[in-house]
């Protein structure tokens, strides 16, 4: 296989690569998109349950007559509530309420499924209790932080009013962050939303970038070798072709070295031309790749 077959063989593995590339990304936007709304309509359903139980609780200490409304309207959170639940398990993100005192109120399974190894926890369990079974039982990875600090700096975030997110990596691989919303009520509203696949993609779109700035430094350097390697030789033949037409010759050979030279100009030529191309060819190629790479992460 010539290196013409072996390009256009590269150039179309390319192609398919990025045509691979670009279909994830909309699939994976598309799916992201769609947990966002979904996580976005269960945190006002959420909203409107809290907001139904205190109109709940004030109906029961009004007179008779308004019972026959204080019924409806427990019914209708009754059903809020089935029906928001029904939404959160059916989500592959962790979600989480607790009470103004930090007490976890309720949870769906993929929230209490990373602590079932650890003994689990339950309604009632204070973040501070989640923070240190994290600690102890070593679900998190901590990176270079202690485990003193990496616990402040997880008390330290529920004590603002907007709560920063955080991306964390557990013992397992998984990577989730956690966004952590303030209630009216000063409760707290978590999703923790599984990353795992976007770190993953976003390693293996790393990868590529690098390799493909290896295969422009290789190309690079075997386009430099064979600039010196072609282009030498052939500076050699037009130069003596040139010595050979200052000296004694008959018309002949005066005839036959004016063909060597200039047969010898117009191959350096090609083989200048060939060259530069291959060099606009490789950086073009190259911008595009890193583009598309940086456009995705």
């Amino acid at each position: 296989m010539d290196s013409s077959q072996l390009e256009a063989e590269l150039a179309a593995e390319r192609r398919k690569r990025l045509a691979a590339e670009r279909l994830l990304k909309q699939k994976s936007d598309d799916l992201i998109a769609a947990n966002k709304q979904l996580s976005e309509h269960a945190l006002s359903l959420s909203g409107q349950i809290i907001d139904q139980r205190k109109v709940v609780d004030t109906l029961q200490g009004e007179n008779s007559k308004f019972s026959e409304d204080l019924e409806r309207a427990t019914v209708k959170a009754v059903e809020m509530e089935r029906l928001l639940w029904a939404a959160l398990e059916s989500i592959p993100d962790g979600f989480a309420i607790f009470d103004p005192d930090e007490r976890l109120i309720a949870a769906n399974r993929p929230y209490l499924r990373v602590f079932e190894d650890a003994g689990g926890i339950e309604a009632g369990d204070s973040y501070q209790t989640i923070v240190e079974h994290c600690i102890d039982d070593g679900l998190v990875d901590l990176g270079d932080m202690s485990e003193d600090d990496w616990y402040d700096m997880m008390l330290d975030r529920w004590e603002h009013g907007e709560i920063t997110p955080i991306t964390l990596r557990f013992w397992n691989g998984m990577y989730v962050r956690l966004n952590d919303r303030r209630t009216s009520d000063g409760g707290v509203v978590s999703l923790v939303l599984n990353i795992t696949s976007d770190m993953r993609r976003e390693r293996e779109l790393t990868q590529a970038r690098d390799k493909a700035q290896a295969a422009d430094r290789a190309k690079s350097a075997f386009l430099a070798k064979m600039s010196h390697e072609l282009r030498t030789p052939m500076n050699g033949v037009v130069g003596m072709a040139d010595l050979l037409l200052e000296g004694d010759q008959d018309e002949e050979a005066q005839l036959y070295t004016e063909t060597i030279k200039n047969s010898g100009q117009a191959l350096l030529e090609i083989i200048n031309n060939i060259l530069d191309f291959s060099k606009i060819e490789v950086s073009v190629l190259v911008k595009l790749v890193l583009a598309t790479i940086f456009a995705s992460l």
